[in-house]
This record gives structure tokens, C-alpha cells and sequence, in this order.
């Protein structure tokens, strides 16, 4: 519901508390939703959502210098209460922050630096004003910010990540230039056991993700100069990320070209998720654009399969789903249906509970006697799910035929 660049400062001063509030923050973006809805539709709540809206926000003033020590202790006093505190002047802040010139947000900055702050208060404003500035002045934002490129801990790399992705955009040349500059300096070494820097990796994404549209052969080149592993850890960020119709083809050439070959159908299939949420058709485009191979398409079936019982969030899963889910699996890897049935069947009656054990414990039984095999029923018990519900579930592995499948069931629910 709000505009991109609403929506990353909000990201940006929420990290901390979104860990642990993230119910809070559906709820209040519930609330919020309703009475957007509400102005739209004229309906009765409209004129006191108006004047709601209309009310002078009391802790935040209109005209006048912000009080950056005064607003760092009201975020900490929202942190501490464990939740999101008032929604509206925090919509509000944002909104004046994204009004704020170039020259404004850096004097803000500037103002902070010389509070006398905790260091975690200092970065939750820093973090808040990060965003607008990215989107004016990408290049300023990671100039400025330099020296916290190997500060993986909090949210600031990410945005800092995101300010090279859209410098990219605007000077590809330039921005490599400067992040190679920055490698060469030892800004991205990794301090991990690994060898891997998180930092590097999420860089290298953000570039990798412009030069796969506009030089898919300099990409190719940039990833081959990195170790095997890391690249891999590139690819993996980069499909987390929105891939255009048009890049996906080359998106997963990169990948069979660079990547061990038993890591390549795992890469491939992560693009899925975020297909997925728009119906099984966008899967189905995505498979065939890319030529999917037999084992590229089983990985991507089964993450498809996966986010049918997570998402929506606050929409239950109904046997209409299963059917549907069955029915497009039966196209795309018919020998899956069973098995892929039975565990998504698991992963719904687990964690937020879209579906209640029994209720998909029954469908389990009835898919498995329309297919006439053990495979639904023990794909369902073999979850999470059946060994929360441990006695319901050594009931229904009475029902399987295979001794062999059924003894190991009832093991793993001793």
C-alpha cells in the first residue's frame, strides 16, 4: 500500500523492532489498509478517518528543526514497549524525510553526529535518513558511509547495498569502478571463518543484478573471478531479488555455467516464491522462458508448493488450494503430485496453523486412497506437523502398507 520509497525508509527504521513485532506491524498495516479503504469507498468511517488523519500530531510538529535527541528516545521508548507505537507519526516522520532536500539530509546527519547518542540510537536515525538520501544522491550514501561496510551486525549494510544497486542503475561504469576500488582497499574482506563477507556478497548482487540486463557477458566475467562457493552465495542473493522476464533466461545460464552442478537446480528454483505469490501461470512462464531441465523443474514445483501454505499470512489453506496445487503439479512433474501434496499438506497444519492436523490429515487419507499409494500419508507424517501430534499421527501410520515406510515413520514419532 505505500510507495516504494515510503516503504524502504519504513523497512530502515524498523529493523530492530520488525524481528520481534512483526504481528504488531501486520496489524497496524491492517488498521492503516482499512482506513485507506475507507477514503477510497466513501463508506461511513470516512469522515472520522478524515479527521483522524487531520488531527495535529502532537509529537510531531509540522514546522520547525527536529529534535533528533528528543525523537531517538521516543524510538527507543517504542523499542522497549516491544511494539510499533503511533503508526501515524512514524508514516508521518517518514514522509517529511522524503520531502527533505539533498542539503537538508545531510546537515540532519550532520546534526546527529555531533549528539552525544548511544551508538544504538545514533544508528536508528542514521538508518531512518539513509533511505531518502539514497534515492537523491546513492553515490553520497555510500561515500558517507564507507566505513561501515564491513558492519554486517545491523540493518545499515543492507541500505547501503541498496544504495549501490541504484547507483548501478545510474553510473554502472563508475560504481564498479568504486566498489573494486573499495576491494582492492580491504573494505569487503570477510572476517567470518568461511571466508565469506556478507557484505561482498550483497554488493555483488546489487551489481550483478544491473550488468544481467544491460552485459550479461561482463556479469559472466564478474562472477567467474570469484571463489566457487562465493559465487554461489552471489547467485542465491541475486535470486532473492525481482528478475525481469526478460533477464531470467540469462539469469540461469549464469547459473548452469558457473555454479557446481548440485547447487544449480537450488538456485534456479529460488526465483519461486516471489512468482509464485501471483498464481502457478507465473511459475509455469518462468520454467519455460528458462528451458527448465527435468531436475531444475522438480526443485522449482516443490518451492512453489511451499509458498501456497505460506503466504497469504492471514488467509487459511482450503482443499480448493490442494486441488489446484495438484492439478498444476500434475502438468509440470506429474510422478510429484503424491509426494509434494503430502508435505505441503505438512507445512499447513504446522507453525501459524493454516490448517488444523486433523482437517489435513484427512485430506492426506483421501489423496492417498484416490492415488492408491502410501505416498501422500507418508510424505504428511514424515513433517513437522505429525510430530507435534504424536498420537494422532501413529494412528494414521496404521493406514500404510509398506511395512518398511511405516516402521520408520512410527521411529521418528516415538
Amino acid at each position: 500500500m505505500l510507495p516504494p520509497a515510503v516503504a524502504l525508509v519504513f523497512v530502515a527504521t524498523s529493523l530492530g523492532l520488525q524481528r520481534r513485532t512483526l504481528a504488531t506491524l501486520e496489524s497496524a498495516n491492517g488498521r492503516l489498509r482499512q482506513r485507506i479503504a475507507a477514503t477510497r469507498d466513501g463508506s461511513p468511517g470516512t469522515a472520522a478517518t478524515r479527521a483522524q488523519s487531520a488531527a495535529p500530531d502532537k509529537a510531531l510538529p509540522d514546522q520547525g528543526r527536529l529534535d533528533w535527541k528528543k525523537l531517538a528516545g521516543q524510538l527507543a521508548e517504542m523499542q522497549q514497549s516491544g511494539g510499533m507505537g503511533d503508526l501515524r507519526m512514524r508514516m508521518r516522520l517518514q514522509q517529511r524525510l522524503l520531502a527533505m532536500t539533498r542539503e537538508q539530509l545531510i546537515v540532519a546527519l550532520d546534526e546527529i553526529a555531533a549528539l552525544d547518542l548511544p551508538a544504538e540510537s545514533r544508528a536508528v536515525l542514521e538508518q531512518m535518513l539513509i533511505g531518502p538520501l539514497i534515492q537523491k544522491d546513492p553515490e553520497l550514501a555510500l561515500s558517507r558511509f564507507s566505513d561501515r561496510l564491513q558492519d554486517e551486525s545491523g540493518g545499515m549494510i543492507w541500505q547501503l547495498a541498496s544504495s549501490m544497486q541504484e547507483w548501478v542503475k545510474k553510473d554502472v561504469g563508475k560504481a564498479g569502478a568504486w566498489f573494486d576500488q573499495q576491494i582492492a582497499a580491504g573494505k569487503f574482506d570477510s572476517k567470518s571463518l568461511d571466508g565469506n563477507s556478507q557484505s561482498r556478497i550483497l554488493f555483488e548482487g546489487a551489481l550483478m543484478g544491473v550488468l544481467l540486463s544491460s552485459d550479461p557477458a561482463a556479469a559472466g566475467r564478474r562472477l567467474a573471478a570469484l571463489p566457487a562457493d562465493q559465487r554461489v552465495n552471489v547467485m542465491r542473493q541475486l535470486s532473492n531479488n525481482s528478475l525481469k522476464e526478460e533477464d531470467q533466461l540469462a539469469f540461469a545460464k549464469l547459473v548452469r555455467d558457473q555454479l557446481p552442478a548440485n547447487a544449480q537446480a537450488q538456485i534456479i528454483s529460488q526465483v519461486t516464491p516471489r512468482l509464485a505469490l501471483g498464481g502457478y501461470a507465473n511459475v509455469t512462464g518462468y520454467l519455460d522462458r528458462i528451458e527448465a531441465t527435468p531436475a531444475e523443474r522438480t526443485a522449482t514445483v516443490e518451492q512453489a508448493a511451499g509458498t501456497l501454505v505460506r503466504y497469504p499470512n492471514d488467509k487459511p489453506v482450503t482443499r480448493e488450494n490442494f486441488e489446484a496445487l495438484r492439478t498444476w503439479v500434475g502438468t509440470q512433474a506429474p510422478d510429484l503430485t503424491d509426494r509434494i501434496t503430502g508435505v505441503a499438506l505438512g507445512q499447513a497444519a504446522q507453525g501459524n496453523r493454516k490448517l488444523e492436523f486433523a482437517a489435513a490429515a484427512e485430506l492426506a487419507v483421501q489423496y492417498g486412497q484416490t492415488s492408491g499409494t502410501d505416498e501422500v500419508l507418508g510424505a504428511f507424517l514424515a513433517g513437522t506437523a505429525a510430530r507435534s501430534n504424536k498420537e494422532q499421527a501413529r494412528v494414521l501410520a496404521a493406514q500404510i502398507s509398506d511395512e518398511k515406510l511405516r516402521a520408520e515413520i512410527l521411529r521418528n514419532l516415538e
